[in-house]
């Protein structure tokens, strides 16, 4: 069988004419719009030979170039003629709008060296300002022109106010055969608070027709993002290696010539990096001033109330549920303030989310609440302002109040009255009955008034002080306590360790996302307690900021970056590398330590 093929080939090679003009063409676009993507198509008749690319200006993302080969041979009235071509194409992603020349590229034989003609694209600006005028959804977006892969981070809007959510989704667009994705990169999302919403692990991919061009796609991740500052804020592109099928020719020189390439060759996986366009959302401010009452929760909202019971005994314990209802920002939403009647005591209450969406769902204040006293108590109506994003305004919510009725005595203890049996000597039960003594007793008469003799004004004097200086300490302690900030600080780093316990707990349990998330907790609690800084406010600049006004070492800064970005990656991207559970926790430790030998 090879024998006959390359007698074949012999008569073959003997037949060709090959006596034909080396050409080098582009094909290019004569406009571009900035962000957007582009290509050149560069084509020259000659499959032996080298292609020398054109210097592209150092600005422009370039991807490629992908390169084929074609061989046409044809038989006419017994002679063979042979038309051969190379084919290579690049992408490219021109940021800066302007006017650009592209140089010539050559094409290199061992008899001769070709050139193409120079190219020139103008860049114009139109994509940034469309992209703030209306955001993006999902479905019918189309990939970047001329991609064969593409990623995309699908806005569900682009101008929000602070704290608004903004629905975002990373997409796969591809036109060619994936074996799968690896070494996904999230930015840093610089000025926003990211929220991952359960996404199914993309396993397949579904058939989209874009502009008359079928595509298969999938959702790598949703997620939602809360802006956390005002202006223009910029998300840098996420990257990912695409696993692409791609056919190459057998090792064996024989097999090699591009005639064979479609009988011998073999599919092998090759990764080719792919990212999203860097998007811009405008965030505006929320306006000022700010209602008292209005504690952050950014969207459209219904409150609701119940109480457990309206009438109880005292030392019983009463429930008031308070819950927020409705789309927005429901993690950022702080707890309301309610001002409870005195001799009521009340405890921390307990938060629970339930979501319905990426965005909507119901948030639940539970207050555990215990009269120490009888009477009749009157909760107050619990006020709550939110700011109405679609209205531009806020809103104050209120629910109606209750009145709880208690019964009873403040302080009274269960006591069994005492039973006596008939023809029975009373028993002798611990200290609390004993028998009257009987004989005689040893008195004596006091020779002189305990208030003469001069020790008793000594230890009188010495109870005085103690007592004095008990009530100064107690005074000193009430007020270190009425100080919540204060007691946070004191406390930030005590806290901070009960939290990577849990996290040292879980090392052994398999489970790095958890681990990585109690570090995480760890770290943000002790920022937020230790610089006084609420929930709502709690973001990365801030709290850099704050340590550099505290003339902390930049190299401890350095570090709480490292270490909060390493969790976050190994939370969101598992399949990229990532330090490990134990040598993230380790660095947490030492690092809180640290912290706190400075701030004190």
């Amino acid at each position: 069988m090879k024998r006959s093929v390359l007698i074949l080939v012999s008569l073959l090679a003997a037949a060709i004419v090959t006596a034909q003009e080396v050409t080098l063409t582009v094909d290019a676009p004569e406009s571009a719009v900035a962000g957007q993507g582009f290509r050149i198509v560069y084509t020259v008749n000659s499959t032996d030979g080298q292609f020398s690319p054109p210097k592209f200006d150092p600005s422009f993302q370039i991807q490629g170039p992908q390169q084929s080969t074609s061989r046409n041979v044809q038989w006419i009235n017994g002679q063979v003629t042979s038309v051969s071509s190379t084919t290579l194409i690049y992408y490219i992603v021109a940021s800066t709008p302007g006017k650009y020349t592209i140089p010539s590229a050559q094409f290199e034989t061992k008899k001769l060296t070709v050139s193409s003609a120079p190219v020139e694209i103008e860049i114009t600006g139109e994509a940034v300002v469309a992209a703030r005028q209306q955001g993006t959804s999902e479905k019918g977006q189309a990939p970047d022109a001329g991609s064969e892969v593409s990623l995309k981070l699908l806005l569900g809007t682009r101008d929000v106010y602070i704290g608004q959510p903004v629905a975002a989704t990373l997409k796969l667009y591809t036109r060619i055969n994936l074996s799968g994705i690896n070494d996904l990169k999230y930015p840093d999302f610089k000025g926003f608070l990211r929220d991952d919403i359960d996404t199914p692990p993309l396993r397949s991919l579904e058939t989209e027709t874009i502009d008359g061009v079928p595509y298969g796609t999938g959702i790598i991740q949703r997620m939602v993002l809360y802006p956390q500052v005002a202006g223009d804020l910029r998300i840098d592109p996420v990257e990912m290696a695409a696993l692409v099928q791609q056919k190459t020719s057998v090792s064996d020189p024989f097999f090699n010539d591009p005639f064979f390439d479609n009988f011998f060759s073999n599919v092998t996986t090759v990764p080719r990096t792919v990212k999203t366009q860097p998007a811009i959302i405008r965030v505006k401010p929320l306006p000022s001033p700010q209602p008292a009452d209005f504690h952050g929760a950014v969207g459209s909202f219904e409150l609701s109330s119940s109480l457990s019971k309206s009438e109880v005994e005292v030392n019983d314990a009463v429930t008031l549920t308070v819950a927020l209802k409705g789309s927005g920002n429901l993690n950022l939403a702080g707890e309301p303030v309610i001002n409870f009647p005195q001799g009521v005591e009340k405890y921390d209450p307990k938060v629970t989310i339930k979501r319905s969406s990426s965005t909507s769902g119901t948030k639940t204040f539970e207050y555990l609440l215990i009269p120490r006293s009888a009477g009749t108590f009157d909760i107050p109506p619990v006020s709550y302002t939110v700011f109405d994003a679609d209205r531009e305004k806020y809103v104050t919510l209120r629910t109606d109040g209750y009145t709880v009725k208690v019964t009873g005595t403040a302080g009274a203890a269960e006591t069994a009255a005492p039973a006596y049996t008939t023809g029975e000597e009373v028993k002798y039960l611990g200290q609390d009955i004993r028998f009257i003594r009987s004989g005689k007793g040893d008195l004596k008469p006091v020779t002189a008034a305990l208030v003469t003799v001069s020790y008793y004004w000594l230890w009188f004097a010495l109870a005085l002080f103690i007592a004095l200086v008990v009530l100064l300490l107690r005074r000193e302690h009430l007020k270190r306590n009425a100080d919540i900030t204060g007691v946070r600080n004191r406390k930030a780093a005590s806290t901070a360790r009960k939290r990577l316990s849990k996290a040292r707990s879980l090392l052994g349990s398999g489970k790095p996302d958890e681990v990585n998330a109690e570090i995480a907790k760890a770290l943000w609690g002790y920022l937020g307690d230790k610089l006084a800084i609420t929930q709502s406010d709690l973001t990365k600049d801030k709290c850099y900021s704050a340590l550099g006004e505290r003339n902390m070492e930049k190299t401890l800064i350095t570090e709480l970056d490292s270490i909060l970005t390493a969790t976050e990656y190994s939370q969101y991207a598992p399949v990229s590398g990532n330090e490990s559970p134990e040598g993230l926790y380790r660095r947490a430790v030492a690092l809180i330590s640290k912290l706190d030998n400075v701030l004190g």
